[in-house]
């Protein structure tokens, strides 16, 4: 049998032998099946990691040296990388944060001897860190299947002179086995030094295309990014300072202070790690460089939304949260993510661009989860951790579903997926399942939600903004859904064709969230309660999770919405007849100009318009410009608070 260890190893090198395959190889073949077996092999792994159960894993030596010396050396190679880009892009703000943290690197390395100290063990894979692993291994696999296909259609709608597929791949596929180490390290140095990577990767992804436009949008997550990974730097001197070498170890953290939560120096370190997580996880004020990085090909998107980079940072700021419960740390960042939540899923109403609406709700779902984090009481957390893993699900379906639809139809504007059932149905109907899995019954999603706002009872200032914005989540989707199924003028039924590989991933998702969903008692059972209850201890706790998905405790059960959609489905299947003859065309009580298939007609002083339908988008009240320099303002206050009171 194949033992913990060579899993996690697994897990973390073969991401990287098979980027490098996909970079030297340069043939499309070739990154075909490196993608495939990768994706199988680290589900596999996956998979086994959560049969296996928690365990601990300590690395030898690496030819001769300690990993520790190794880690070091790597981490200032990479501040030197990003220093070089810095003065290149001739961007001050990255080198300025770049030179911070090797000071900080320099402090801690050699002015506290902490490169010296290995916190036993190195990587500690328990409950949390395997939920987080089936999600980056299953999800972050099957985009990177996805990618293989949509990049080379993506280079032949936009010519180069020099193919950069391998390149693409190279770090599509490298950011999982970044993220598996940063999600398996226990050694916090280890950890930020992942943490890094990810920050690398997600630049080099973003700038992509190559544009100014691609690169201006890369440097800002870039300069975002090294300030988290400043705080997380200054985080790690102050834990070493005031607390000793014992406390870079996340499991000593969490044993010795779990109960009553942590105060001092210890409780200003864990601030700036939360610090860290909040620009990764995109909260406000930090939420532009994930807008940003719209710009970047949709598989890249998919990535960074669902399975890596942005679930780092929410999975620092929960793996913390048994460390600041009962602080005033922890109800600024339960009010910091409501904020976060409600301001984001408004300005998500302003936006007619796919990729921006759900950029939008990625940060406003994040910051929910941070809220939840914050509540930091058993059903809470529980709650985080539903909507981390129905979160990526249904985000990664959706992202990929919108470049599917994007090079299909020549645009990512909801606006131009009018009447999208009956130009591309299977595409539609995909679309229509990830929709409704995000805010609406019996989907994990809403369950997730439900169970947050229960338990936001006890902060009433965050109770009401998640209500509030819950509400809000549903006027976007409605109008996005809306416009898709509405029938289009002139449109007929098409038989429409699609990739294996977009087969392979779209329909994978797909299943996961139905089946996900329909099984959510299991899985809080098997993997949400085993999480929760390794640090959270009080009586009838098990009995208390049960509610989240059986059906007690104000909640419901999923089983009979579905037995009643499964019903309605059977039901559409016998009524339904498919359209053979094209969509009346739009009547303009006898004015229409032209053929009568034509929208355009005739107006007032015989002048000629063309009718014009779409949903209203509130621009002129929302201004995304304007509402942002007043949400942004709020959350810097929120997260000055945050620090103010940790000093306190």
């Amino acid at each position: 049998m194949i033992t913990g260890k060579y899993l996690v190893a697994v897990s973390i090198w073969l991401p990287v032998a098979a980027a490098l395959l996909c970079w030297l190889g340069q043939s499309y073949s070739l990154r075909n099946i490196v993608s495939y077996l990768t994706g199988i092999i680290l589900a596999v792994c996956a998979l086994g990691l959560f049969l296996s159960g928690p365990f601990d894993y300590q690395p030898g030596e690496i030819w001769g040296l300690s990993w520790n010396t190794a880690i070091s050396a790597a981490d200032f190679a990479l501040l030197a990388l990003i220093l070089y880009i810095g003065w290149r892009q001739r961007h001050k703000l990255i080198i300025i944060l770049a030179a911070i943290q090797a000071l900080l690197l320099i402090c801690f390395d050699f002015g506290l001897g902490g490169s010296e100290i290995e916190p036993v063990p190195a990587f500690a894979v328990d409950h949390l860190a395997i939920i987080m692993a089936l999600i980056i291994n299953i999800v972050g696999s099957l985009i990177c299947i996805y990618g293989v296909k949509y990049i080379a259609e993506h280079e032949e709608q936009h010519p180069v002179a020099k193919s950069r597929q391998p390149r693409f791949m190279f770090w599509l596929i490298i950011f999982l086995g970044a993220m598996n180490g940063l999600v398996f390290a226990n050694n916090l140095y280890w950890m930020y030094f992942f943490w890094e990577v990810t920050t690398f990767c997600s630049f080099q992804l973003i700038g992509h295309d190559q544009s100014d436009e691609a690169i201006g949008n890369a440097c800002r997550a870039l300069w975002m990014n090294s300030l988290g990974g400043a705080a997380f730097a200054l985080g790690l001197v102050i834990l070493l300072r005031y607390g000793g070498g014992d406390y870079l170890s996340m499991q000593y953290l969490l044993s010795h202070h779990t109960a009553a939560g942590a105060t001092g120096a210890i409780l200003l370190a864990v601030s700036m790690l939360v610090l860290a997580g909040m620009t990764k996880s995109a909260q406000l004020p930090f939420q532009s460089w994930l807008l940003g990085a719209m710009v970047a090909p949709t598989p890249v998107s998919a990535l960074l939304h669902s399975s890596t980079m942005v679930k780092a940072g929410v999975y620092l700021i929960l793996r913390l949260a048994p460390v600041y419960a009962g602080t005033y740390l922890s109800s600024m960042t339960a009010i910091a993510g409501a904020f976060t939540f409600l301001a984001a899923s408004v300005l998500a109403i302003s936006q007619s661009n796919a990729k921006r609406v759900l950029a939008y709700s990625t940060v406003a779902n994040l910051g929910l989860i941070i809220a939840c984090a914050g509540i930091n009481t058993p059903t809470a957390i529980s709650a985080a951790i539903v909507l981390i893993i129905f979160h990526a699900v249904s985000k990664g379906l959706l992202f990929l579903c919108t470049g599917y639809v994007e090079h299909e139809i020549g645009s990512r504007d909801i606006e131009a997926m009018e009447g999208l059932a009956d130009r591309l149905p299977a595409a539609a109907t995909i679309f229509t399942i990830g929709i409704i899995s995000m805010f609406l019954p019996p989907f994990g999603m809403l369950v997730g939600k439900w169970a947050a706002i229960e338990s936001a009872a006890q902060l009433p200032l965050a109770a009401f903004l998640l209500v509030l914005a819950s509400a809000v989540t549903a006027l976007f989707w409605l109008k996005w859904l809306g416009r898709m199924l509405e029938g289009r003028p002139g449109a007929i039924a098409q038989r429409e064709i699609m990739d294996s590989h977009y087969i392979a991933s779209l329909g994978g998702l797909t299943a996961a969230a139905v089946l996900l969903s329909i099984f959510i008692g299991p899985v809080v059972n098997s993997m949400v309660t085993p999480a929760v209850t390794q640090y959270y201890f009080s009586p009838g706790l098990e009995a208390n999770l049960e509610t989240i998905a059986a059906g007690s405790g104000g909640l419901f059960s999923v089983w009979p919405l579905f037995i009643l959609l499964a019903l309605i489905a059977v039901a559409a299947g016998f009524l339904y007849q498919p359209r053979k003859v094209k969509n009346p065309p739009v009547y303009l009580c006898g004015e229409n100009a032209g053929l009568p298939e034509s929208t355009v007609f005739m107006t007032t002083g015989e002048n000629m318009g063309e009718v014009k339908l779409s949903n209203y988008y509130f621009t002129g009240f929302l201004n995304e410009a304007r509402w942002s320099r007043v949400v942004n303002r709020v959350g810097l206050i929120m997260i000055l608070l945050l620090l103010g009171v940790t000093l306190w």
